[in-house]
């Protein structure tokens, strides 16, 4: 034999343990979810899954048949991992999370803790780290899987698109990630943010096809607010200007409108932010630390109920004045709201510990007490570069 034909006898060999896909599956025996729900029965001391799981047939557009494109298969256990395996008992088909777009926590499981569901979650290969997490406010996670939505036929996706539109234009409520939960459960002295969905309406109505039959919904699925962890349990929630501070501290500021006071008339003028970065940076004097935040930010005048000439540039310097006051204000009211429940869901554990690693070592194990009472200064800097189509409102010539 020669070495030739001995080297094309060994790769044929060496191709032998490849062959073939030893853990293959058929697209026709997998029900595909694109949505997960857990909650904790306390009545029975059970977990329960819900599965949002696609027909496949009746969005394919094969043939319009008139029914709802998912079905929600819940299972409940001791264990979560035995509520996953008791649901398969349902369904015709093995249940495949790989296209899991977005994961709904229980409120009442989330004030119990979160923990354990994050353990499964991450050891499972099929789950994406990218998956969308919520908290259903008020709520079981399984209930909000089951409301039937308009425009987007499959609630999932109507749920992921309400909180990406939410937080683009308005920033009380912003995407978190699974991965994002998992390193906010190991932050010392905090937890993490997770975004909150909320069923307005009959809820037991919303889960019939008759629902979005009308113009007028009669039950919806809202973005609401944001839920704050400490040690893996749900510690309260934030909405309104403080979800927004709590989107301008950690950065995920990515538009809102802010409304300002024009002479004696509130909230006449409304501004646009529409673009943000905020840094935050500490310092340790003594024992105590001292976080400052800077926060740069161009907004827009997106409208002006009142007779005011942007085009003067004194105008622009008391309107940027106001949205400096306007933004600390919505910032300092997170600051004191985090404090209040002693839960550093902002970052500043980690900002101490960037700037003095050895004074964060004598603190990091109490750090909840510190971070409730540390000093906080707040630095914004805004801009308005832009006022529409027009800087002299009609409203001007009308004074005149």
């Amino acid at each position: 034999m020669t070495l030739k034909t001995g080297f094309l006898a060994l790769m044929i060999l060496c191709m032998f343990p490849l062959a073939g896909c030893w853990n293959y599956r058929e697209m026709n025996e997998l029900a595909i979810a694109l949505a997960l729900g857990v909650d904790k029965m306390k009545e029975r001391d059970e977990y329960r899954f819900s599965f949002q799981i696609v027909n496949a047939r009746d969005i394919a557009g094969i043939k319009a048949t008139g029914r709802i494109p998912v079905n929600v298969y819940s299972g409940t256990g001791k264990t979560l991992l035995e509520a996953v395996r008791k649901a398969s008992q349902k369904v015709p088909r093995r249940i495949n999370n790989q296209h899991m777009r977005v994961f709904v926590i229980g409120e009442a499981l989330a004030r119990e803790g979160i923990e354990e569901v994050f353990d499964l979650m991450e050891r499972d290969p099929e789950p994406r780290l990218t998956t969308r997490v919520f908290i259903a406010r008020n709520s079981d996670a399984e209930t909000i899987l089951k409301t039937v939505t308009a425009v987007e036929s499959i609630p999932a996706n109507a749920i992921l698109g309400k909180l990406k539109i939410t937080g683009r234009v308005l920033a009380e409520s912003y995407e978190v990630e699974m991965d994002d939960v998992i390193r906010g459960l190991l932050t010392k002295g905090g937890g993490p943010v997770i975004s909150g969905i909320r069923i307005v309406g009959d809820a037991e109505a919303g889960e019939k096809i008759s629902n979005v039959e009308q113009t007028d919904l009669p039950t919806d699925l809202y973005t609401s607010g944001m839920a704050l962890f400490k040690k893996g349990k749900l510690a309260g929630w934030v909405k309104g200007d403080k979800a927004r501070g709590v989107s301008w501290i950690n950065n995920k500021m990515k538009s809102s409108i802010i409304n300002l006071d024009c002479e004696r008339k509130k909230d006449a003028i409304a501004i646009e932010i529409i673009r943000s970065n905020t840094k935050i940076k500490a310092k340790v004097q003594g024992e105590q630390p001292i976080i400052r935040i800077y926060i740069e930010e161009i907004g827009a005048v997106g409208e002006a109920l009142c007779p005011v000439d942007i085009s003067k540039s004194e105008e622009i310097r008391k309107l940027e004045h106001q949205l400096n006051e306007e933004t600390e204000h919505d910032v300092m009211a997170a600051i004191r709201t985090a404090q209040k429940l002693k839960t550093d869901v902002l970052g500043f554990g980690a900002a101490v510990e960037r700037a003095n690693p050895k004074a964060w070592k004598k603190m990091e194990k109490e750090w909840d007490r510190i971070f409730a009472t540390c000093k906080v200064e707040v630095n914004v800097e805004s801009t308005i570069r832009r006022s529409g189509m027009i800087s002299k409102p009609f409203l001007l010539e009308e004074k005149k």
